[in-house]
């Protein structure tokens, strides 16, 4: 990671002008971030990720460290996973649908 965030600094520091500077902040704008030097860093490094809203469809292009309230207007907090998970730790397994408990899959098992 840390060669990254060097590239970056180097394609920082050519300036203005500089052709992949202008490409990085296109790409943050069409995003809907404003184009500054943080956003660029954060979309060249990977940590702003693309989100849905369930309810209204609505597409969010986010750093989910950085915007909280925006993630937990989402519904996509980091605590909720640690709430799912003490289910499966108290003994009750999740119930999956499908074919995961079939005859079939319990027959290939018994031959083996």
């Amino acid at each position: 990671m840390n060669e990254r965030w060097e590239t970056f600094d180097r394609i920082w520091a050519k300036g203005a002008n500089g052709k992949m500077r202008m490409r990085l902040m296109e790409k943050v704008k069409i995003r809907g971030l404003n184009p500054t030097e943080e956003n660029c860093r954060d979309y060249w490094m990977g940590y702003v990720r693309c989100y849905v809203d369930a309810w209204t469809g609505q597409v969010y292009h986010l750093n989910p460290r950085k915007n909280k309230v925006k993630m937990k207007m989402l519904k996509r907090r980091r605590d909720d996973k640690a709430r799912n998970s003490g289910k499966e730790r108290s003994g009750r397994k999740p119930h999956f649908m499908g074919r995961h408990g079939s005859k079939k899959n319990r027959n290939i098992q018994r031959r083996k």
